[in-house]
């Protein structure tokens, strides 16, 4: 067993429109004493919109004409992640030392807007199904501490209308630690 916790920085589509987040985790570790450890992750990630993101418009009449108003919205992202992991070690062993980490998985997306102006309407939640891949490299200090930095990219294109594009990718830097 172990757990993640990874800082998160939106690239891509979601770069425009999201900040900096965080992604934590549950892992469960197969194979610890090969140089071929593997793990299955579940993971929950986070970002807030870097500003007001309009949604849609809204209108009132005004005594002589109809006049529309762009509604706007704050957003935060949320992710829910089940992935396995491959993570070969240079080393005969998985003690310590540089690794690679090759993963993939499912990523369910979910964004809710909040209107900044509340009296038009509340919140709205739009889901999306992602498969995920990931790529990275870590640092095994000993059998329980690592550091790793990860590309992650969630493919979209099942269907559906996809606010940020049909993918979402992000980069994750942070720690892994096993008991």
């Amino acid at each position: 067993m172990g757990i993640g916790l990874y800082a998160l920085a939106p690239v891509g589509d979601l770069s425009s429109d999201f900040n900096t987040g965080f992604q934590a985790g549950l892992q469960v570790h197969f194979n610890r004493e090969s140089r071929h450890l593997g793990r299955l992750r579940i993971d929950y990630l986070q970002t807030d919109s870097k500003h007001a993101i309009q949604t849609g418009n809204y209108g009132y009449w005004n005594g002589f004409t109809w006049v529309a108003v762009p509604q706007f919205s704050n957003s935060r992202m949320e992710g829910y992640s089940v992935a396995y992991e491959w993570m070969p070690h240079l080393e005969n062993h998985s003690q310590s030392g540089l690794f690679g980490i090759f993963g993939m998985g499912g990523t369910l997306w979910n964004e809710t807007r909040r209107p900044i102006n509340g009296s038009y309407g509340g919140s709205y939640t739009d889901t999306d199904l992602g498969f995920t891949l990931s790529a990275g490299v870590g640092w095994r200090f000993n059998p329980h501490a690592a550091v790793e930095a990860r590309f992650v990219n969630s493919d979209l294109s099942f269907g559906g209308h996809h606010n940020y594009g049909s993918s979402r990718a992000y980069l994750t830097v942070g720690t892994s630690l096993r008991f």
